[in-house]
């Protein structure tokens, strides 16, 4: 695209009267960015940071897609700022003061579909070594790994009882996710460091799973109202059917479950204190003192990692670097004061992790290198 159609572009972009194909057009645009700068003065580029922010309340107030909108901010703002920042950088970037990848260590790349599968008995599969097709016989459920790499669970004989308390693990690690399809129908999406636990075969009563990390939730409803269980830390999540997310990372300062559609029951398991959800709620649980509350958020936001994206919204640089941590399979550590800015915007998931450092370093107060695999962060 030449100069002139950017700028007109980015002018019904600020303004929000851009078109689905506009926009379509100019954020894959953005995704080349790189290899076509031009100059914006500092005056633009504060003008620019005003005017989204400003276009954000704007349309949310009026019931615009708020995650629409965090995402068209970040990449206006991520242009405006990057054009300036990268069209008057020396070549060579100074260790020092700017974001840099040691001369020794490589770019990290994303996650991927990496888990590790526990049978009853203790064998462990790890599946991104299998191939499609049959990974295992559990009692009377069929163990498969379809064409799309996900592993599902079929009932070989719908009167078998063989096996009906034979339980298995599905854990991911760190840079892994996975999605798995339990013998009843329910769905299930598992973020980076985390596992779940459930039966091979679910018998008449409740349908009961344990959790650990983050996991995303299609509860298959039954005909005869057998209930869904979650269990995940001090949080008991009763269901029939419906659409939720579970979170509850052991380095997080709650636990927490957003519910999308239909309706759960929360119990905090330590204190007997228990609410039901409606869509659009979040409860959470402060592991430090139980803490019960429930709030009203934009469900969406809680499965961005689902989608393919991560979602900051006025986020602290620890709480995005744990979430990056996992992601991209990376320690790391500080060097003198945190950062007290707050980040908001949207990143892709499949993006290396050089990429997302470099947005937040010219969106905030923060620099980065990448040293071996260790990320070091410093103001």
């Amino acid at each position: 695209m030449q100069e002139d159609d950017i700028r007109q572009l980015l002018e019904k972009y600020r303004n929000g009267q851009a078109n689905e194909e506009e926009i379509a057009l100019l954020e894959t645009w953005y995704l080349q960015w790189r290899n076509e700068p031009f100059p914006i003065s500092p005056d633009e580029l504060e003008e620019t940071k005003f005017e989204v922010w400003e276009t954000i309340s704007q349309k949310h107030s009026s019931g615009f897609s708020r995650t629409r909108w965090f995402a068209a901010a970040s990449i206006l703002l991520f242009i405006a700022a990057g054009f300036y920042y990268f069209a008057r950088q020396p070549a060579e970037i100074k260790a020092d003061n700017h974001f840099v990848i040691n001369q020794h260590a490589k770019d990290l790349k994303p996650g991927g579909n990496r888990a590790l599968l526990t049978l009853a008995g203790g064998k462990k599969i790890v599946l991104n070594n299998v191939q499609n097709g049959r990974v295992s016989i559990q009692g009377s459920a069929l163990v498969s790994k379809t064409s799309e790499g996900n592993l599902s669970y079929i009932n070989r004989n719908d009167d078998a009882t063989n096996g009906d308390h034979l339980m298995n693990t599905l854990s991911t690690p760190r840079g892994g996710q996975y999605h798995l399809a339990l013998v009843d129908g329910t769905q299930v999406w598992l973020n980076a460091a985390s596992s779940i636990t459930f039966p091979v075969r679910f018998d008449k009563g409740d349908r009961v799973v344990t959790i650990t990390g983050e996991v995303y939730f299609e509860v298959a409803h039954k005909t005869n109202n057998q209930v869904f269980k979650v269990i995940a830390g001090k949080q008991e999540i009763t269901v029939l059917g419906t659409r939720f997310n579970v979170r509850n990372y052991d380095d997080d300062k709650s636990l927490s479950t957003t519910l999308l559609s239909g309706s759960v029951h929360i119990k905090n398991i330590t204190t007997g204190k228990a609410a039901t959800l409606t869509p659009g709620q979040e409860a959470r649980i402060l592991k430090a003192d139980d803490q019960f509350t429930i709030r009203q958020v934009n469900p969406e936001n809680a499965i961005c990692w689902k989608n393919g994206y991560f979602l900051f919204d006025k986020q602290g640089i620890e709480s995005i670097m744990s979430i990056m941590s996992r992601w991209y399979d990376v320690d790391v550590a500080y060097q003198g004061q945190i950062s007290k800015d707050r980040f908001g915007g949207t990143f892709s998931r499949s993006a290396n992790l050089s990429e997302i450092l470099k947005n937040l370093e010219i969106l905030g107060n923060v620099h980065f290198k990448i040293i071996s695999n260790k990320v070091i962060v410093t103001e």
